[in-house]
């Protein structure tokens, strides 16, 4: 009785009476806390330190805010200590990634921590603790008022590779192009998406892009890669053009540009341009200088024919062309396949201006056959295809239909039906 009745000694039993009494300290800030444009990283950092330490972990409650994404790239926290008057404070500092989406004033309510401290006088005493509201507003810089869309980052690169050189193609050959952006402070998710170019004779095959956030040492840096397969589907000129990605350099505030360059590609040769005979006036020829010039077409005619034999001899036949895509179909190899049906349609059309193999499976008037073509090149190039290949027997089908349907117009100058083709696949019914 007498013990009871001896005054309290007052030894902290909640964390609210361990920050009274500097057992425990916390407190929040944002970096950077002004100057913030759309889309910047905004990094909200919550520190709490004590003279003893924690006994376990920490929970934080991570509050939504309409227009602000906000994430928490680090799990956990980042420990340290410091001294202070002679003791030792253990430190804890979290972080949280802001990223407004639209200008305007932002205010981040109290978020709710749950942690445990070990106190030498209570034991371990648990509680929740609620940091103070920060607000922070975000504005939009003059340079950018006429922009649609762009990143807020320190830096931003855009390259892009080719698996081939892309001269000297010919229809049915195919090359893989990659286009990689980097930038820092942002999430991968946030990076701008390359455009793909589907433009006639040129299919384009675009695969899944593949999203990647890394940290080291504090930065985070994200990656966007985008892969696309292209098929040469028609002799020609083509040309991927230039893309650009507009961004906000946060370093120097200072709107910079990400360029890819255009690229050209070769698939047959172009047509040479025509030459004014006003400008050949100036040649004198005499009977010497024609004779040579004679004599020398003459021995490049010959040579011509004899490169041309040599090529002809080691090319392989319409058959064995067939008989390729067959076996390459046996092996579950589409893509070889449709090269080799290709070069056989090359054979076959040498009179014709170049078709492609939906052009000769439409022409055939064989709904079974176009519908086989389409698998197979889908197979082939398409990103999301089954692994599994078009029915067998599809070269000789597609060989006796064009040899029924398209060798009456081998005299005449024949020209595609007026139908309007898809070159790349989709997964909608034909019209």
């Amino acid at each position: 009785m007498a013990l009871l009745l001896l005054p309290s000694t007052g030894y902290p039993e909640t964390l609210q009476a361990l920050l009274q009494q500097e057992q425990l300290r916390m407190r929040s800030w944002l970096a950077p806390a002004q100057d913030i444009v759309v889309g910047q990283e905004v990094q909200l950092i919550i520190e709490i330190s004590t003279p003893r330490w924690f006994a376990g972990g920490t929970r934080i409650q991570i509050p939504e805010v309409a227009n602000l994404v906000i994430l928490r790239r680090n799990e956990f926290a980042v420990n340290s200590s410091r001294r202070e008057d002679a003791a030792t404070w253990v430190v804890q500092q979290w972080q949280l990634e802001l990223y407004p989406q639209q200008e305007g004033d932002f205010v981040v309510p109290p978020i709710e921590l749950e942690l445990a401290v070990n106190v030498a006088s209570a034991g371990i005493v648990r509680g929740s603790l609620q940091t103070d509201a920060l607000g922070f507003r975000v504005t939009v810089p003059p340079q950018l008022a006429d922009a649609d869309k762009w990143l807020a980052t320190p830096t931003l690169e855009a390259e892009q590779t080719f698996s081939r050189t892309l001269a000297g193609l010919v229809p049915g050959d195919a090359f893989e192009r990659e286009i990689t952006v980097r930038a820092t402070r942002v999430t991968a998710m946030m990076l701008p998406q390359p455009h793909t170019e589907n433009m006639e004779g040129l299919a384009a095959y675009p695969d899944n892009p593949v999203l990647e956030d890394r940290s080291n040492r504090g930065e985070a840096t994200a990656i966007r890669r985008e892969r696309i397969t292209y098929v040469v589907e028609q002799e020609g000129q083509y040309q991927l053009p230039e893309q650009s990605f507009l961004w906000w350099d946060t370093s120097t505030a200072t709107v910079q540009t990400a360029v890819l360059p255009a690229v050209d590609i070769d698939a047959g040769t172009a047509a040479s341009p025509l030459i004014d005979d006003s400008s050949l006036a100036w040649l004198t020829i005499n009977w010497r200088t024609l004779l040579a010039l004679v004599l020398g077409l003459a021995a490049l005619a010959v040579l011509l024919v004899l490169v041309r034999y040599r090529m002809k001899s080691r090319s392989p036949s319409g058959s064995q062309l067939l008989r390729l895509s067959n076996r390459a179909l046996r092996k579950n190899n589409p893509q070889l396949a449709a090269k080799y049906l290709y070069s056989w349609l090359n054979q076959q059309s040498a009179e014709l201006n170049w078709l492609s193999l939906r052009q000769a499976a439409l022409s055939a008037h064989d709904d079974a056959l176009s519908s086989s073509v389409d698998e197979l090149l889908r197979t082939a190039f398409a990103a999301d295809a089954s692994a599994e290949t078009s029915p067998k027997g599809l070269p000789s089908r597609l060989a006796a239909a064009v040899r029924r349907n398209l060798r009456p117009h081998l005299l005449q100058k024949w020209t595609p039906p007026p139908v309007a083709l898809e070159l790349n696949p989709t997964d909608q019914p034909r019209k």
